[in-house]
């Protein structure tokens, strides 16, 4: 190992062997470029002004470098933007930027990030974890700039940003659709009672799986269904019960707190939610549908009932109007297409009305 000749430069092989290092004094530590490096001299002097200033770190934390990316990072999860995210954003956040620290890339200045810098990152990403993985990195770099450029004069952007027009590996996205008829049938077939108890609460309230499953029956008054927050999204909303979820809610045996059980009377996780739907469906010859299409069922159903875009999200909870709308226009096609056809049929009938008085004459 290199003996480094600076004060207070700390070097150490992580779990994978790769080498870091760190400006370390007492309550303080700061992580560094490789030494050599350009840029390297610059860090290690701003850690050492930043010290002698008197900037510490609580239990000897590390204290990323003002406009460094691990600095941007930092104070973006300390933001009012982040608290509102999900739990399943903040954790998918907190992969990505640990996996970051990892590519020993949080020391270097966000302001340097360029295109090409973006592009190699992706390519270790893939090359390391996952396709998908790497794309979701471009998109938290995304989130992490417009934030920094909004929110942090400090971190002194200049330019576009930097994962603009960068590829991502995933070029293709198969939208999850919703359930048509016969797979509802095939389900109910192969079904236990508990899962078509889920189903029910997925396709008449319109709310995410990580909602259904945290529902209790202290939420249910007979009449509606509370969720005081959603789990992605914070928002509150207030669920009238359908009367075919009313009927299957009044027949359902209470066993806990929550609405929603396993077979055995547990609670259930969303994720197994997912893969017990998903093998009920395998069992009956399905594939290609999953647990989030009932969402855009009832989202759908809405909209062809003629809700407004307001009340598909007061009901669905969605902060976007856009996917409301989505909903809204594809019922609104679907009712044009009916009344195309309609006047097509009525314009036959009466054409072929004139051709038999025609003939009389």
């Amino acid at each position: 190992m290199t003996k480094i000749d600076l004060p207070y430069v700390k070097v150490y092989a992580d779990r994978h062997g790769k080498l870091r290092y760190y400006f370390r004094r007492r309550g303080y530590s700061m992580p560094l470029p490789p030494p050599g490096s350009a840029g390297f001299m610059a860090a290690y002097e701003t850690a050492r002004a930043a010290f002698d200033k008197g900037e510490r770190t609580a239990g000897g934390k590390i204290a990323f470098m003002p406009g460094s990316l691990g600095w941007a990072i930092v104070k973006f999860m300390a933001s009012a933007q982040y608290v509102v995210r999900g739990a399943n954003t903040k954790r998918g956040d907190r992969r990505i930027f640990d996996a970051l620290q990892d590519e020993d890339i949080c020391g270097a200045m966000l302001r340097d990030l360029q295109h090409r810098h973006v592009k190699q990152l992706r390519d270790r990403f893939r090359s390391k974890y996952t396709a998908s993985i790497a794309d979701a990195m471009i998109d938290k770099l995304s989130v992490l700039w417009q934030f920094a450029d909004e929110h942090l004069p400090d971190a002194r952007l200049e330019g576009p940003n930097p994962t603009t027009g960068v590829k991502r590996l995933h070029t293709k996205h198969q939208e999850r659709e919703p359930w048509p008829a016969g797979v509802f049938e095939a389900f109910e077939a192969y079904a236990p009672g508990h899962l078509r108890l889920a189903v029910m609460l997925l396709l008449y309230t319109g709310q995410r799986r990580s909602d259904i499953v945290r529902m209790k029956w202290s939420q249910y008054d007979g009449e509606i269904i509370e969720v005081p927050s959603q789990v992605k999204t914070g928002e509150y909303v207030a669920v009238p019960c359908h009367q075919k979820l009313k009927a299957i809610l009044e027949g359902t045996p209470r066993r806990g707190e929550f609405i929603q059980r396993g077979e055995r009377g547990d609670s259930l996780m969303a994720g197994s939610l997912t893969v017990l739907v998903r093998r009920v469906l395998k069992r009956a010859g399905v594939s290609g549908y999953s647990v989030h299409g009932l969402r855009k069922n009832a989202a759908q159903n809405l909209a062809e009932a003629g809700c407004s875009v307001s009340e598909i999200m007061a009901i669905t909870g969605h902060r976007s109007v856009g996917m409301a709308m989505h909903y809204a226009k594809r019922a609104e096609k679907k009712r044009m297409a009916r009344s195309a056809i309609a006047k097509l049929e009525a314009a036959d009938r009466t054409k072929l009305i004139e051709v038999k008085k025609a003939r009389i004459v």
